[in-house]
């Protein structure tokens, strides 16, 4: 077991981390959690190419792993890796064998929590199918029997967390409350965002208001991110990925 607390983020494309989590991944990486990102494609898809164009449908791959890698160190993403599963095709991919390669990576990291999409609240099709994998993957992970692999042997992540889009906000809370809710205070690491999105730049510069001396104004640079519970207690109230961890010892 590594001494060292350790979160895995799976999520579908370069640039995901950054608005999704950006803040929270930024914060767990000053207090010394060791960081792997493991996204699924390489944004090969993505309508935007830059502002103005700065790249071709076919050197996108390439431009957008490139600005990820950036964006990484910007958070303090320890490891990144790619699946290489084709942009907006992760649900026709084979469920078991991306609940494999998943499984495969939470028992060589070891994990002490794990952040990915909601099938639910998604949003996009990649979104909702890597993180119907992911938790299926954080389900089966410590069943030895479920992908035997004398290397890497079973481990059990101990929190499962799925990140709440703004978008998607109203209507969870519409739906289940407050409850399960963990909401993130990034006041303190909101510069460290908005740095990392800016290395998406193919992405990004079609946001003028994220390229000003001003402090942004845009929805998804509020001082906090939401996170919904995919495992823990509801009674409990969190502010962080690691207070329930810690509370346990």
């Amino acid at each position: 077991m590594q001494s060292q607390q350790r979160l895995l983020v799976v999520l579908a494309h370069p640039d995901d981390e950054s608005f999704l989590c950006g803040g929270t991944i930024a914060k767990m990486s000053e207090r010394g959690v060791h960081i792997t990102l493991l996204c699924a494609t390489k944004g090969e898809m993505g309508r935007r190419m830059g502002n103005p164009i700065l790249t071709s449908r076919e050197t996108l791959p390439g431009v957008r792993v490139r600005e990820l890698k950036s964006a990484c160190k910007e958070l303090g993403i320890n490891d990144l890796r790619l699946l290489h599963v084709r942009d907006k095709t992760i649900e026709f991919e084979s469920f078991d064998l991306l609940e494999e390669r998943i499984v495969k990576v939470i028992r060589e990291v070891q994990p002490n929590a794990l952040v990915t999409f909601h099938e639910k609240y998604g949003g996009h099709p990649d979104h909702c199918a890597i993180g119907r994998a992911a938790e299926f993957a954080f389900l089966k992970s410590g069943d030895p029997d479920f992908y035997p692999d004398p290397v890497f042997p079973a481990f059990k992540v101990q929190s499962l967390y799925f990140v709440l889009w703004h978008a998607f906000y109203d209507e969870w809370l519409k739906e289940n409350g407050l409850s399960r809710i963990t909401r993130v205070n990034i006041a303190g690491t909101l510069q460290k965002k908005i740095l990392a999105l800016r290395s998406h730049r193919s992405q990004t510069l079609a946001v003028p208001e994220l390229w000003g001396n001003q402090k942004p104004n845009l929805p998804f640079l509020k001082e906090s991110e939401n996170f919904i519970k995919g495992n823990l207690p509801t009674i409990i109230e969190e502010t962080d990925l690691f207070q329930t961890i810690e509370s346990r010892g």
